[in-house]
């Protein structure tokens, strides 16, 4: 586990990079161990975890600070299968995902977001948090794209057809009005072959649930939704890393977005524990 503390890829509201130690701190909450209710799981019995802290970064350089990230990442890749990553904007999806399909190859990408994040940027803005799917995608680290959640206003029409041409196939919260979210996460499943990498934008959530973001969009899912989604990934794929973004301390309320964003992680983990007992 490592934070990436940058959200100089924000359009927006700035505020991210303070995002991993508020996720962090969020655990404080916790009394005594993590053993899962629900999953009858206790996740220290069957995973070793080693938080190594944030990647040192330098305000006002992006590109450095990204590069030092991947740099971070593969590292890491070399001593372990999964990796957790706390941002940050979504910016730093991609050095991230640079390292993990470095060492397993394309992944099957599971992105959780209200926007896209399909962007194509122009050259002065080529990686940016609305860019970063795009680049991903560009790169050839993906052979499969799955979007949950996405509803609001934009990109473009002409975007959503660069999309779909690159085989990206996306739910927006109509659609998960229209068949439920259970319903689709069982599609994804039994599309995915192969490693599976997931990202958590923060803002896929209704603003009720987490209003600590930079770019909030109203009508969005539930704690409870993203939970049991997230959850029901990890319990039937071959997950290899997971990160949440875009986590804005300023703009949150009693610290609910810190909080379910630290229960993402740890559904996660539980998830993965849960796995491991069931060989």
């Amino acid at each position: 586990m490592l934070g990436i503390p940058v959200d100089s890829g924000t359009g927006g509201r700035p505020g991210a990079r303070f995002g991993p130690a508020a996720i962090r701190d969020a655990s404080t909450l916790i009394a005594g161990n993590l053993y899962h209710v629900g999953l009858e799981t206790e996740i220290f019995e069957h995973l070793r975890i080693v938080d190594v802290g944030d990647v040192p970064v330098t305000p006002g350089q992006h590109e450095r600070n990204l590069d030092a990230a991947e740099k971070w990442v593969r590292e890491l890749m070399s001593v372990t299968e999964q990796v957790v990553v706390l941002g940050g904007d979504h910016s730093v999806l991609l050095p991230v995902l640079r390292a993990v399909a470095d060492k397993h190859g394309p992944v099957s990408f599971v992105h959780w977001d209200a926007h896209a994040d399909t962007w194509d940027g122009g050259p002065e803005r080529l990686l940016t948090h609305a860019t970063a799917v795009r680049r991903v995608i560009e790169e050839g680290l993906t052979n499969q794209v799955f979007q949950l959640g996405l509803r609001g206003y934009g990109p473009s029409r002409e975007t959503f057809a660069w999309a779909g041409e690159n085989g990206v196939e996306h739910w927006t919260m109509m659609d998960v009005e229209e068949t439920g979210l259970t319903d689709i996460i069982q599609q994804v499943i039994s599309t995915i072959t192969g490693k599976v990498y997931i990202s958590i934008d923060i803002d896929v959530l209704d603003p009720s649930y987490a209003p600590g973001t930079g770019t909030p969009e109203p009508g969005g899912l539930t704690s409870r939704e993203l939970l049991a989604g997230i959850r029901d990934l990890v319990l039937n794929t071959d997950v290899v890393g997971m990160d949440v973004v875009e986590v804005a301390p300023p703009y949150d309320h009693a610290d609910i977005t810190a909080l379910v964003a630290n229960r993402c992680v740890l559904e996660f983990l539980a998830g993965t524990a849960r796995r491991k007992t069931a060989g």
